[in-house]
């Protein structure tokens, strides 16, 4: 009896989490859409690529500051653009090589702290551009 009484309470349990991943499910997907909007993705036929991010905590972002600070030069250079920017946009405002830049701005966009695309050059091109842009708390 008592093991039954334990089935039961660890199904009842299963089938909470559930609801709750269901839950996140949904507004994941709501923050998709919304970020999709953000972003430009359905008014731009040439954009193919974004990298979504999800606004750092303030805690992330001083232990930015403290561990990494080219890391966080770079990050408040372009917390301060309005728009999509390159890594040569923001090699010029710091004083260092695109290369570098580039390198640290795909850290920051892997890791969460801004939005990252790639555009096509011209609509008929192969070529791209890659843009990085902040999620802003106005946005």
């Amino acid at each position: 009896m008592n093991d039954n009484n334990l089935l039961i309470d660890i199904l009842k349990e299963i089938k909470s989490i559930s609801h709750q991943l269901m839950s996140i499910e949904s507004s994941l997907s709501n923050m998709n859409n919304f970020l999709a909007k953000l972003t430009g993705l359905e008014s731009s036929e040439h954009s193919y690529e974004v990298e979504r991010a999800i606004m750092p905590s303030s805690l992330e972002i001083l232990n930015l500051q403290d561990s990494r600070p080219g890391l966080f030069t770079t990050y408040k250079t372009i917390q301060r653009k309005d728009d999509w920017v390159t890594s040569s946009d923001i090699a010029l405002e710091t004083g260092r090589s695109r290369g570098l830049e580039s390198r640290y701005l795909n850290y920051l966009a892997d890791n969460g702290f801004i939005l990252k695309k790639r555009v096509k050059v011209t609509p008929d091109s192969k070529a791209t551009e890659v843009l990085y842009k902040t999620l802003g708390v106005d946005e």
